[in-house]
């Protein structure tokens, strides 16, 4: 399937002309990982905004290879990820690793300033960007409440 049909088919995409899903589309690849392969790494230079088409991809703190890995999100079909360069983050700060096999749309953040947020686009993407954001908070926020009312209050007596 042709990146430009892939774009117009995601919901984030659906309401950009054709014009600006062709322009995305030229500095966008869909690639297949493997299981467990790395999408990027902590620190890693963020160059790259991420869609999931197929599979499902694990967020994790960054941890040494001896250390226990805490996953803060699990990103399925159709979510962005790698979101990084769009909020002015150099680096990114998190790890992706593929769960399973994935097939991902890797765009080149790089070539998006015509999608400035001085765009309507821009502005369809940056609402995404934060809706993506809030989401995930809620998510570790209930995974903390739940972590916190399994401990045992301690009061004096």
């Amino acid at each position: 399937m042709k990146v430009a049909s892939i774009l117009k088919g995601h919901a984030l995409f659906s309401n950009f002309s054709i014009e600006e899903v062709n322009q995305i589309s030229g500095f966008s690849e869909k690639k297949r990982y493997r299981k467990h392969e790395v999408v990027f790494s902590y620190g890693e230079k963020a160059d790259y905004v991420f869609i999931l088409l197929e599979g499902s991809v694990l967020l994790h703190l960054p941890a040494k290879p001896e250390e226990f890995r805490i996953v803060i999100s699990k990103v399925t079909a159709g979510d962005l990820f790698g979101l990084s360069s769009l909020l002015g983050s150099e680096h990114y700060i998190l790890e992706a690793q593929c769960a399973d096999l994935a097939d991902i749309l890797v765009i080149d953040a790089r070539n998006s300033e015509p999608l400035g947020e001085r765009s309507t686009a821009g502005f369809i993407i940056m609402n995404e960007v934060a809706s993506t954001y809030f989401n995930r908070y809620i998510e570790i926020l209930k995974r903390f409440q739940g972590i916190v009312t399994q401990i045992p209050l301690i009061t004096n007596v």
